[in-house]
């Protein structure tokens, strides 16, 4: 048996182990400390990622959905730092949903992974933080994120449980600060539009921004709909979320 062949059948049985057969002439005794290492290494991350979901999920569902992630999914990423991202991706598209503890945990797991998410995230291009009201043009931060749930993933816990979607998606903007400090800001469906559009296209000045937003609500006045679109803008550089270009 070739090395590959052997370092393949051996990830194999510590994968499935109830499936795949364990090597010949190793102890059975050094195959479950290799057993043990490996998944409850994966698990570590998984309990310190969601913290949570580990709360409002039974403990046997967890160690369950923890095994089978470690059986089944085949992660892209060598680094551990990612092990939580392809947690979320195994919850949104591989889990069944009828095998879901709850129909809101692969929402709930993307809310937790965003604070890492931001927390490590890197970006090349230069950032200069607004330190003032005045500004010319705007672009949203590369250290900031735009989400939207249907369910109310910031109230849930060990002691609340929704069993119904919210009335309304619930958006919120997770960003990170020049302290390198993560927040979470929980905004309404029209400071969602105007930041999305600054996502969509380069807008630059706030006449401009404040002309598509009153082609968005022209049921209200010119004069309403400039005075909060400069409101808002003006909140998102001071939260850092926006930043000058």
């Amino acid at each position: 048996m070739g090395f590959k062949q052997t370092q393949a059948d051996f990830m194999a049985h510590i994968r499935d182990p109830d499936n795949v057969a364990t090597l010949p002439d190793i102890e059975e005794r050094r195959m479950q400390i290799y057993r043990d290492l490996f998944f409850n290494n994966i698990l570590g991350f998984l309990n310190s990622g969601f913290p949570v979901l580990t709360a409002v999920v039974h403990e046997a569902q967890w160690l369950a959905m923890a095994r089978h992630f470690f059986k089944t999914h085949d992660c892209r990423s060598p680094y551990f730092v990612d092990i939580s991202k392809e947690f979320v991706e195994y919850l949104a598209n591989e889990l069944p949903e009828q095998e879901y503890p709850y129909p809101f945990i692969a929402e709930l797991a993307h809310y937790e992974w965003l604070e890492l998410d931001l927390s490590v995230r890197k970006t090349e291009a230069f950032i200069r933080w607004q330190t003032g009201d005045a500004f010319s043009s705007i672009r949203v931060s590369p250290l900031a994120e735009l989400v939207s749930y249907h369910w109310p993933v910031h109230q849930i816990s060990a002691k609340f449980i929704p069993t119904q979607l919210s009335a309304e998606p619930n958006y919120f903007v997770v960003h990170r600060d020049h302290s390198d400090s993560v927040h979470f800001s929980q905004i309404n469906q029209v400071t969602a539009f105007l930041i999305n559009q600054l996502l969509e296209q380069e807008v630059s000045s706030l006449s401009e921004l404040q002309q598509i937003m009153q082609t968005v609500l022209p049921h209200l006045p010119v004069e309403q709909v400039e005075k909060a679109t400069q409101d808002i803008v003006l909140e998102m550089l001071q939260k850092q979320i926006f930043i000058p270009t």
